[in-house]
């Protein structure tokens, strides 16, 4: 830079030289523009200006516009970069969600189909129990018709040797006065634990 600037000046010297030496006739007109040209051409030689052929221009700031173009392109680049890894980022992430919901969406229908199959087995036991119970009913009734067609002293006697659960089955289901006949016969505490049972029992 610092010798195109003295070329320049050398270029300015040497043309106001001439100017002066062709007004008082030193030199011919003819040499004047031939000086003026060669020096022209050495000026130019100097200039960092590149020939069409390198592909190179100089820029505002010096610096050669392919470089610039050069420089936007690889900012492109690295833009298109960045949003291409936060895009793949994503679809993994959208990818994990995807696996987890279906991991829940499985655990969902386990857990309904544990509770369907307990709700089936308690309605089973539900009704396993409930004929059982009935079961049990129908056997009470019958055996207080045994003890009710006995005379009260063997009826009350044979209640004596019964277990507290089985004894107060058979009282509930007889008839009170047949009830109230055989209960003469049976033990205090015997009674009070019967009596006690049936009241546990809500008297059913």
């Amino acid at each position: 830079m610092k010798k195109i600037l003295i070329g320049i000046q050398i270029l300015i010297l040497v043309l106001i030289l001439i100017k002066a030496a062709s007004v008082v006739g030193l030199i011919k007109k003819t040499d004047y523009l031939s000086a003026t040209s060669l020096i022209t051409r050495q000026a130019l030689a100097e200039s960092p200006v590149a020939s069409p052929a390198s592909g190179k221009m100089p820029s505002a700031l010096g610096q050669p516009l392919n470089e610039t173009a050069g420089d936007d392109l690889t900012t492109v680049k690295d833009l298109a970069s960045a949003l291409a890894a936060k895009k793949s980022e994503l679809d993994k992430r959208e990818s994990g969600l995807r696996v987890e919901e279906q991991r829940l969406l499985a655990l969902k229908k386990e857990i309904t189909d544990k509770i369907l199959l307990l709700k089936s087995q308690e309605e089973k036991l539900t009704s396993a129990l409930e004929s059982n119970k009935a079961d049990e009913v129908k056997r009470y009734k019958d055996m207080a018709k045994v003890y009710e067609s006995a005379p009260p002293a063997k009826a009350g006697k044979m209640l004596e040797q019964l277990d507290i659960k089985t004894a107060a089955g058979i009282t509930m289901n007889m008839k009170k006065d047949k009830a109230g006949a055989v209960w003469g016969y049976i033990t205090p505490q015997k009674a009070a634990a019967i009596t006690k049972e049936i009241t546990h029992t809500g008297g059913r």
